[in-house]
């Protein structure tokens, strides 16, 4: 090649290279340079990467990629993975692992496979990162990986089953950390808890993404008794843990948030509820009274700062004693609650033959000493529309009435909010069955339609699409796996408003427990509630109960079934139990049988 070639950019030719002998997966460098080389011509180099087995027609031109297929089904104690299509005369290893972002976490030491074989997967590792990976016995084989749990949501509701979310307090900052068998999505809230069961949320900014088995911290956040923290995602709160017992005899403490204005203006907001409302509006004292004795109290260190902005100017979050603030507070609840008791009064008054069979019963009730001697009860129904939820609501005041304690999701929505429903579900059932109470569970078309999705059963009739979030689906994942490993028996019962749905169409599946039709069959649903040790005297005065509740239960079961109620008033809450049971009785008071 003449020395004139340097003037010149254009292609010379081409030279054409075939059957390089290169491994699987494998890369090929190729350098072209000229002898002797020159200053204006570059060395040409060119990488060529070799085949591998996600090569569409890979598994039919190189042996290597001839592997055996891989299906997995789960049921209800394992999950057993089906390894079929075999190469002939090839043994093929199988490996399962937790696949982690740090590492790979290996669950056993690698099977070896002849031949087709069904493959057991205890349930207890079924989780979104468990993989599989499988390889043929030779020299560097290329490994094929599958992860089949990556969207189950049976998988993913185990993997948060078994997370544990630890608090720690390191050099006077708070730290946590979660232990997960899985890299889980979700975000780390911190919240402040006011009474047994609900925390709020304190500030839309102290969010931070969640980092399993990492220590992670939020900055500026101090530690206190009230404060707890969730792990949220995808809108549910699936762990909580809290400082409490760090701090033995603490008191409850009220959460204030200062802010300071663009003017240099202070403003102040209290935590009620989830929500912060102006102080002005949260206590009945004048503000400008009450924000001097906060600044006091701010800089005598009777207040506690719990976290502040970056500048520690802008917002700041103040905890300070509860009964000092809320004094005046409480003296205009005590007036409203006695205004509100002399209203009643009145009215019984205005009504003196209500009043007299009232005051009867009322001397009933208590003198049988409690007939379900206050036994937890869980009721789980489907929110079908308002006049059937009006109707549980009777249902379950009547049984409060009768002074069974009574969960009722429709009466704790404040609770379910905060906790989100599969916590809220699964700390309620874990509260009735250790007070030795029972789970109720009340069908009606909406509940039908939601055990027909839950089990996958094709639809029949005309049911109702079920909502997707509502609670009573929430509510099949706690009690499901106890009717399918037929530990039902003792712990649930099955009731159904017969004029709404036959006791007949309820699925095969729930009738391993006792099945009630209310309201003909109220009586023997009461006695199942009481429980054995009901005596002849407590008999007698559950029969003169029945009277009026399943009088008030016709009534709500005929409007429910024609759909047009002719209440106007919201579903029957704890504080108007007396009413109902007022109501009952003018219509049907109690008489011996």
């Amino acid at each position: 090649m003449t020395h004139s070639y340097k003037h010149h950019s254009y292609d010379q030719g081409s030279l054409h290279f075939d059957c390089f002998p290169v491994a699987l997966s494998g890369e090929l460098h190729l350098t072209a340079f000229t002898n002797p080389s020159y200053e204006t011509v570059p060395v040409l180099k060119h990488t060529h990467h070799g085949p591998n087995c996600s090569w569409r027609n890979a598994k039919d031109r190189i042996r290597l990629c001839q592997a055996p297929r891989l299906e997995v089904f789960t049921g209800a104690e394992e999950a057993v993975l089906k390894v079929w299509d075999f190469p002939v005369q090839k043994p093929f290893h199988l490996l399962l692992y937790l696949n982690q972002t740090h590492e790979r976490k290996q669950l056993d030491v690698p099977k070896r496979l002849t031949g087709p074989e069904n493959v057991s997967i205890p349930l207890s590792v079924v989780f979104p990162c468990l993989c599989l990976q499988i390889w043929p016995d030779a020299e560097d084989p290329p490994r094929i990986d599958v992860c089949p749990f990556a969207r189950d949501k049976d998988a993913l509701a185990r993997a948060w089953a078994e997370s544990r979310l630890e608090l720690r307090i390191i050099d006077g900052t708070l730290s946590l950390s979660l232990s997960a068998p899985c890299d889980l999505p979700g975000e780390l809230v911190p919240c402040w808890k006011m009474d047994l069961l609900a925390c709020y949320p304190l500030h839309s900014r102290l969010r931070l993404a969640l980092t399993p088995n990492e220590l992670q911290e939020f900055p500026r956040l101090r530690p206190h008794p009230n404060l707890c923290v969730q792990v949220r995602s995808n809108g549910s709160t699936h762990l909580q843990s809290c400082l409490q017992e760090d701090f033995p005899g603490s008191q409850q403490q009220l959460l204030l948030w200062e802010t300071v204005g663009p003017q240099g203006n202070l403003s102040f907001h209290v935590l009620q509820q989830g929500s912060w409302v102006p102080i002005a509006q949260a206590f009945s004292t004048r503000n400008s009274i009450l924000r001097e004795a906060l600044q006091n109290d701010m800089k005598s260190g009777a207040c506690v700062q719990v976290w502040g902005s970056e500048d520690g100017e802008t917002d700041v979050l103040w905890a300070c004693p509860l009964e000092k603030y809320c004094r005046t507070y409480w003296g205009l609840a005590w007036m409203v609650a006695l205004l509100g008791v002399f209203s009643i009064l009145l009215v019984l008054v205005l009504k003196k033959e209500t009043l007299k069979g009232w005051l009867r019963t009322l001397k009933e009730d208590y003198s049988s000493g409690g007939i379900p001697q206050g036994r937890p009860v869980l009721i789980l129904y489907s929110p079908d529309d308002g006049s059937f939820e009006r109707l549980v609501g009777i249902l379950a005041a009547a049984l409060a009435r009768l002074q069974v304690s009574v969960s009722l999701e429709l009466w704790r929505r404040v609770e379910l909010g905060a906790l989100g429903p599969m916590q809220w579900l699964h700390a309620q059932k874990h509260q009735v069955l250790k007070g030795g109470g029972a789970i109720v569970l009340l069908f009606s078309q909406g509940a039908m339609a939601g055990c027909a999705e839950w089990l996958g059963w094709e639809k029949k009739g005309m049911l109702p699409p079920a909502h997707p979030d509502s609670t009573f689906l929430a509510s099949l994942n706690c009690v499901m796996p106890d009717f399918l490993a037929g530990k039902a028996r003792d712990n649930y019962m099955v009731a159904c408003f017969e004029e709404l749905l036959p006791a007949t169409e309820i699925p095969g599946l729930f009738h391993s427990v006792p099945v009630y039709q209310l309201p003909s069959q109220l009586f023997n649903f009461l006695l199942a509630l009481a429980g054995p040790r009901v005596g002849c005297k407590q008999r007698s005065s559950l029969q003169r109960q029945v009277v009026w509740i399943g009088k008030s239960l016709e009534r709500a079961v005929e409007e429910c079934r024609l759909k047009k109620p002719s209440w106007q008033q919201a579903p029957l809450l704890p504080s108007q139990l007396g009413d109902a049971r007022m109501k009952g009785t003018s219509s049907c008071p109690c008489t011996e049988s």
